[in-house]
């Protein structure tokens, strides 16, 4: 099991090739079209495992798959594929205007060195040092990440298989 996220801005064309397809082919085709063509560029935001807890922190601790701010800068959104093994998520343009202005107001790193040690131990079970590192690492790039997604009016898809 993988379990690692992966944040993509897309822009009309994309989304609408991307949704066009049926729900049960449309991570595969995320993987061969979206992954192939963006991975590494700033349209693209890796959030490796870190992806779950910074999703704790913010909603405080708790798991939240709320479609708002800020619940829904890393999971939450529209539901575009659920299954037992993938997850995918969109985030359209206003939320993605509204996550820009949230993270310009609340700074995501003190918000998860403030919430880390909040995550229930029966819901995570990496709470440690290494583990808030690791959160607070792999998200640094997720301001400039949607910064970048409005400025080029993108949405936004989040991916993760299990």
């Amino acid at each position: 099991m993988s379990r690692l996220g992966m944040l993509y801005a897309l822009n009309e064309t994309e989304l609408e090739k991307l949704c066009s397809k049926p729900n049960e082919e449309r991570y595969d085709y995320m993987l061969e079209e979206i992954e192939e063509a963006l991975f590494g560029s700033p349209r693209s935001c890796q959030l490796d495992k870190a992806w779950e807890s910074i999703q704790y922190c913010l909603g405080g601790g708790q798991w939240n798959e709320e479609n708002c701010v800020p619940n829904n800068i890393i999971f939450g959104g529209e539901i575009l594929v659920k299954t037992d093994n993938e997850i995918m998520t969109l985030k359209n343009h206003q939320s993605v205007n509204e996550i820009v202005e949230y993270l310009h107001q609340n700074n995501l790193q003190e918000i998860i060195q403030n919430n880390f040690w909040n995550i229930d131990d029966e819901n995570f079970m990496y709470k440690d040092n290494n583990s808030l590192d690791h959160a607070l690492g792999w998200s640094e790039d997720i301001l400039a990440f949607y910064e970048n997604a409005q400025k080029e009016n993108c949405q936004v898809i989040f991916t993760v298989d299990f």
